[in-house]
């Protein structure tokens, strides 16, 4: 809905992402989080280093799939009830290259399809009924890198780790036959910390869109910290999350983050060229993980949208806008670790 948490473009509306984005088999707080993977509502979007990778020992979770699907039901914009339904397939591969240097791999594809019943007036040219988009496609893919700085040395407390984390990706989100001009690329640069109690990632991301209009600058910042062993608290995006452990294979979680998508629309007779539709979403939710064993593991969540605008615009230009009552959305997913 980015690396996280103050990216303008916010994260994967595939849905109240909640990818995004931690514990061991036997007892969930016991290990580092790039051992066993956090909560699937961290965004693992190919622009993000959300859930930064930092060298390690060992990896516990070389291969990820992540099988996602959500849905938001009756939108009402007022003469129009809008429901978006979304499922979202993500993969993730991590592939050590020494004791101090890890590369992970992602790559994702989905799918969106929004239901109008009403009138609306999307592109400007006059009320119209029925649906009024094309299907709409989002894909990316990422290359993340990450070199720990200090062998043995620490400069706060004893087993820290400092490290250089880059990331280099290339994504599109698309109406049917508007994958060229809905893609983008770019890269991010940062300096990630961490220690048994806290992980934080500050730096810098730079994108620029396959048809112009100049280089968006963007800082990126990521937290997670575990105040005990049951609890951990994140970014999430824009937003935040609370997950408690109440058993080895069960956790749950509150969160209320900003989630937005935008995509590349194709042209309408009557209408402006360059269209985009853009999703904009705030979300309170909660939600559980049930690691079923060491190979599955299913989350759902589901909370209230407090805040929801859809826009379509043409450059700089506002062709319609509209804001949503408060309504609900729910999303299940399913990790897959071979």
């Amino acid at each position: 809905m980015l690396w996280a948490g103050v990216d303008a473009r916010g994260a994967s509306a595939s849905a109240p992402e909640p990818e995004s984005v931690s514990s061991s088999e036997s007892d969930p707080a016991a290990e580092p989080e790039a051992e066993s993977p956090p909560l699937p509502s961290q965004e693992d979007d190919p622009g993000n280093i959300e859930t930064p990778i930092f060298p390690q020992a060992r990896y516990r979770d070389a291969l990820r799939v992540r099988l996602e699907s959500s849905f938001l039901p009756n939108s009402d914009f007022g003469a129009v009830d809008v429901s978006l339904y979304a499922p979202d397939a993500r993969l993730r591969l991590t592939i050590p290259l020494s004791d101090r240097a890890v590369l992970q791999l992602r790559g994702r594809i989905g799918y969106s399809h929004y239901d109008f019943s009403g009138t609306s007036d999307l592109f400007g040219t006059g009320p119209t009924t029925g649906d009024p988009l094309d299907p709409l496609y989002r894909s990316g893919l990422s290359a993340q890198g990450a070199y720990r700085l200090n062998e043995e040395r620490s400069f706060f407390v004893a087993g820290e780790s400092w490290s250089l984390l880059a990331n280099a990706f290339a994504r599109s989100s698309w109406e049917a036959g508007q994958f060229a001009q809905g893609l983008s690329g770019g890269g991010s640069l940062a300096f990630g910390y961490q220690n048994e109690k806290i992980r934080i990632a500050l730096g810098i991301r730079l994108e620029s869109e396959s048809t112009g209009g100049g280089v968006d600058v963007d800082p990126v910042a990521t937290i997670r910290w575990d105040p005990t062993p049951r609890i951990t608290v994140r970014n999430r995006g824009t937003g935040g999350q609370i997950e408690y452990r109440l058993t080895p294979s069960v956790e749950t979680f509150v969160a209320g983050y900003v989630s937005s998508q935008s995509y590349r629309l194709a042209d309408r007779a009557g209408a402006s060229d360059d269209l985009k539709l853009r999703d904009r979403l705030v979300l309170v939710g909660t939600g559980f993980e049930w690691r079923i064993n060491r190979h599955f593991r299913l989350n759902l969540e589901g909370g209230v949208v407090v805040s929801r605008k859809l826009q379509v615009r043409s450059d700089n230009t506002t062709l319609s806008s509209m804001t949503a009552d408060t309504g609900g959305y729910l999303t299940l997913r399913v990790i897959v670790r071979p």
